[in-house]
């Protein structure tokens, strides 16, 4: 349970981590936007994208072990 336990602890950080990307995502102007996806691999989705995927992940692990955000 402990490997478990610290999954979770980094799948939340990652959440966390790009929430905070996309806020700065969006604070790029359209050029920088666009230049910053041209440098990114082809599979990458925009931190717009992403973020939304990495919370439900974490919110379905939190539901599966029955955890409340109060813990």
């Amino acid at each position: 349970m402990t490997e478990l336990k610290e999954f979770i602890y980094e799948l939340q950080r990652y959440a966390n981590q790009t929430h905070i990307l996309r806020d700065h995502y969006e604070k790029l102007s359209e050029s920088e936007k666009k230049l910053v996806m041209e440098a990114a691999p082809e599979s990458l989705k925009s931190p717009r994208e992403h973020f939304q995927p990495v919370f439900t992940w974490l919110e379905n692990v939190h539901d599966k072990l029955g955890i409340t955000h109060e813990e």
